[in-house]
C-alpha cells in the first residue's frame, strides 16, 4: 500500500477466511462505501489491502486507507485513537482500529515457496506499530511492508504494537510490556514448525529494551512451562537494533511534560532513565546471552530537539534545544565485531527508522544484513534445536 504521508491507515480484523481474497476485498470495500455519507462518496477513495492473520484465529485482516479524508463513520477513532470501532459485514462483526496493538502481518508470503523466517518489528516508547516505520517522503512508504514485501517475499513480516503513549495513564513497567509481548508470541508461534522457524527482530529504541527483557526471560523458561517461550531464544538468529538505549536515555524533558513524579508513567521513566539499576542489570545478562547471535546496532548521529511547551497553546512539541537522546555509548552493546556490527546513521532518534526509499543508504544496509540472515539462519537454527 503506497500511502499518502498525511493519510491514516486503519487495520480491519475479524474478516472471513473461507472466502477468496477478491471476494473479501470486494465485500469490505462495498461495506465501507455503504457507510459513507452522500457527500463523501464522490470524493473519498477507498484502498483495501488484504493481509493474513498471523495468529491461530480463524479470521483474516486488511489495511484500509481513505484518500480524500477519513470518513465520518470512523470519526470516533479520530477522537480516541487507542479505541476500536465495530461494523457489521455479512452478519458478522468486524473491527476497525488505528492503534495496531498486538501482532500484524504486513503482507502475505509467496504461496509458491516455503516461509524462510519470521521478522518481528517492535516500535519504541510513545511510538506506533505502523506509523513509526513510515517515511516522511512524498509517497509515505512504510518500508517494512512496501520494501520488504519485494525484497524478502518469503519472510513472514510482522509489526508489534503496544500502548506506551505517554499521554495515557498506563502504569505498565518493562516487565508488564514483556509479559504482554510473550503472550502474543504464544499466539503466533503455536506449532512446533512455527516455534523452530528462524526469527529476526527489528527493534527501535524502547522496543529493544522490551526485546532484551523477553529474550532473557525466554532463556530461563523451561519447555515444560511453555514451549513457544522456551524456544524463542534458540530460534532468534539476528537482531537489528535501531537507537536502543541499553544504558538508558535522557528523560528530563519527558518528566517535565508529565508534570512531575506523580504521573502514572513515572515508574516506567525511572526504569529507563540513564544508568538505571534495572537496565544495568539487564544489560549484563543480555550481553552474556547474545554472543551466538548476529547483532546489528544502528546509532543516531543527529541530535533531537527537546520537548518544550508552547506557552500560547499549552501544547508540547519537539521545539526545544537540540540534545542527544541516545548516545553511542548507550546504543551499542560494545560486543566484539564478530558479534555486533556497529553502524552510524545520519538521522535523529525518530527519523532513524523512517526510511523513504529502497535506495536510501540505511535501507540498503538493512536489507543486506536481513538477506544474509535469511541465507544463513536455517542451518544454524536447525542445529540448535537438534542439540
Amino acid at each position: 500500500m503506497a500511502s499518502s504521508p498525511r493519510s491514516t491507515v486503519f487495520r480491519v480484523t475479524g474478516l472471513p477466511v473461507d472466502k477468496a481474497e477478491l471476494d473479501v476485498k470486494s465485500t469490505l470495500t462495498q461495506t465501507i462505501r455503504d457507510l459513507l455519507t452522500d457527500d463523501e462518496r464522490p470524493r473519498v477513495e477507498v484502498s483495501v489491502i488484504c493481509i493474513p492473520s498471523c495468529d491461530e484465529s480463524p479470521t483474516s485482516s486488511a489495511l484500509v486507507e481513505f484518500k480524500g479524508g477519513n470518513p465520518d463513520f470512523l470519526s470516533q477513532l479520530d477522537h480516541t485513537p487507542l479505541g476500536d470501532w465495530q461494523v457489521e459485514m455479512g452478519g458478522e462483526d468486524i473491527n476497525f482500529d488505528r492503534h495496531f496493538f498486538g501482532f500484524t502481518q504486513l503482507y502475505p508470503t509467496d504461496p509458491n515457496n516455503p516461509v524462510t523466517a519470521d521478522i518481528i518489528a517492535i516500535t519504541g516508547l510513545d511510538g506506533h506499530a505502523y506509523g513509526s516505520w513510515r517515511g516522511k517522503g512524498n509517497l509515505g512508504r512504510m518500508w517494512l511492508r512496501d520494501f520488504l514485501s519485494k525484497d524478502l517475499p518469503n519472510c513472514r513480516t510482522m509489526t508489534y504494537g503496544y500502548n506506551s503513549k505517554l499521554s495515557s495513564h498506563g502504569i505498565d513497567t518493562i516487565m508488564d510490556y514483556g509479559r504482554e509481548f510473550l503472550e502474543g508470541i504464544k499466539r503466533i508461534r503455536y506449532t512446533k514448525e512455527l516455534r523452530e522457524r528462524p526469527l529476526f527482530f527489528i527493534a527501535h529504541s524502547f522496543g529493544g529494551i522490551i526485546l532484551a527483557h523477553c529474550l532473557i526471560t525466554a532463556a530461563q523458561t523451561d519447555e515444560r512451562d511453555h514451549a513457544a517461550i522456551a524456544a524463542l531464544h534458540k530460534a532468534t538468529y539476528g537482531i537489528l537494533f535501531f537507537a536502543t538505549p541499553h544504558k538508558g536515555l535522557v528523560i528530563d524533558d519527558i518528566q517535565q511534560m508529565l508534570a512531575g513524579e506523580d504521573h502514572p508513567r513515572g515508574q516506567l521513566l525511572e526504569e529507563i532513565r540513564r544508568k538505571s539499576n534495572l537496565l544495568v542489570y539487564q544489560l549484563a545478562n543480555f550481553k552474556n546471552l547474545v554472543r551466538d547471535l548476529k547483532i546489528i546496532s544502528f546509532y543516531e548521529t543527529q541530535q533531537t530537539r527537546r520537548l518544550e511547551m508552547n506557552p500560547k497553546t499549552g501544547l508540547w512539541g519537539r521545539t526545544g534545544v537540540y540534545i542527544t537522546a541516545v548516545d553511542s555509548d548507550s546504543a551499542l552493546l560494545q560486543l566484539p565485531d564478530s558479534v555486533e556490527t556497529k553502524i552510524p546513521v545520519s538521522a535523529d532518534h525518530s527519523q532513524i527508522v523512517k526510511l523513504d526509499s529502497r535506495h536510501a543508504d540505511t535501507y540498503k544496509t538493512t536489507i543486506r544484513y536481513l538477506k544474509q540472515f535469511e541465507q544463513d539462519a536455517k542451518k544454524v537454527i536447525s542445529d540448535r534445536f537438534c542439540m
